[in-house]
């Protein structure tokens, strides 16, 4: 297990040193690296178990991305400072933290897209933020091989990162700085057990643009006017039965998954009163079609129905053909079975809009509940009219 540790980490190294190498060919201006601690938000109602009253992983995270800066003078990019947009890939050193009863859960390995806005520029400082989401990956110590590990449970899952920055050019090429994130790891619900790991990172940074500074191109005229629009969403997916997960674990001592289908229906009228925002309201349709099997293995003697209803309070922030729409929700009605005493929600839904097809877009969108539990993550297409 260690000599495939060491390989796993030479493959790892190898791959970053890659994108490093390829950003050039490939156009990239901006190189980061990144390096420093991470630690997990402790969680009472299983760290006990898992690491010990009180105490909670501390572990090493480093990474490098590629970004290219958007000089083009576009409404958007004045707006948002000229932003960064690229890739990243980052590793989560967990595998030398151990568990109390087993070997932990080994390494994460993150590949992601992110969005980098400077919001304040003063000579060579600025101060900003990175959104970034993409992939989780874990390959060791998972489904069925430990039973000590709840976080984890398959190899790929969703990443998501929030962070806020602050950097200092000492040279016209060369910057550093420093960075504090909060990264989330989970597979969305699709397959039990899924606490995930959220933790707290601060970084290090030192970065350098590849080639000479450009200068941005003229801005252009913003011909932006406020309007109301109006969309319909649909969203599907697949996620686990926790109430036949929890009930296999608890008379076979099993971990054994049941995937099925859910969807949801949205609609919504937003105000954009900017080009890169809008808000509004949503009302929304949920179907949960297996809520008969629910109520077959939860042992509550209760009767479900499938479809839950709910009113949002939305917010969409966008630039250029990619959003992140994010949604606060109260249930009108709902009898799914799925949770306990639920009565809000939270939707994020990152999508691309497609020009070609006038107003359509794609997308993925995760549903939580106290804005901890995910409930389901769904593939998504819609029309904004």
């Amino acid at each position: 297990m260690k000599k495939e540790s060491i390989q796993t980490g030479f493959l790892w190294k190898l791959l970053l040193l890659s994108l490093v190498l390829w950003a050039s060919p490939a156009g990239g201006q901006v190189i980061t690296f990144r390096g420093g601690a991470s630690t997990m938000l402790y969680d009472k109602t299983y760290f006990p178990n898992l690491y010990g009253e009180g105490n909670s992983p501390v572990f090493p995270s480093f990474g490098a991305r590629v970004g290219w800066q958007d000089l083009s003078g576009s409404p958007f990019a004045s707006a948002c400072n000229n932003p960064e947009l690229g890739l990243g890939l980052q590793v989560d050193a967990l595998s030398a933290y151990r568990t109390s009863q087993s070997p932990g859960i080994g390494n994460i390995y993150s590949l992601y897209g992110y969005f980098d806005r400077p919001v304040l520029v003063a000579g060579p400082f600025s101060l900003g933020y990175t959104l970034g989401w993409g992939l989780g990956l874990s390959f060791k110590n998972l489904y069925g091989e430990n039973p000590a590990n709840r976080l984890l449970s398959i190899p790929v899952n969703t990443r998501l990162s929030l962070g806020l920055h602050a950097k200092v050019f000492v040279s016209k090429r060369f910057f550093v700085g420093a960075g504090a994130y909060f990264n989330h790891t989970s597979n969305g619900a699709v397959q039990f057990p899924n606490r995930g790991v959220n933790a707290f990172e601060f970084s290090l940074l030192a970065g350098m643009k590849s080639r000479p500074e450009s200068a941005p191109a003229p801005r252009e005229e913003d011909s932006f006017r406020r309007r109301f629009v109006f969309e319909v969403q649909l969203t599907g997916g697949v996620m686990s039965n926790e109430a036949y997960y929890d009930y296999m674990l608890e008379n076979n001592g099993a971990w054994d998954n049941a995937h099925r289908f859910k969807w949801s229906l949205q609609g919504a009228a937003l105000y954009q009163y900017s080009r890169m925002h809008a808000s509004g309201i949503g009302v929304d349709m949920f179907v949960t079609p297996f809520c008969d099997e629910i109520a077959r293995y939860d042992g509550r003697d209760t009767a479900y129905t499938p479809v839950s209803v709910g009113i949002s309070v939305l917010h969409e922030a966008r630039y250029r053909n990619l959003a992140l729409m994010v949604g606060l929700g109260r249930y009108l009605y709902d009898n799914d079975g799925l949770a306990r005493n639920k009565k809000f929600y939270q939707l994020v839904n990152i999508r691309y809009h497609l020009p070609v097809l006038g107003g359509s877009f794609v997308g993925v969108v995760l549903k939580a509940h106290k804005f901890r539990a995910a409930e389901s993550v769904q593939l998504s297409i819609g029309k904004r009219f």
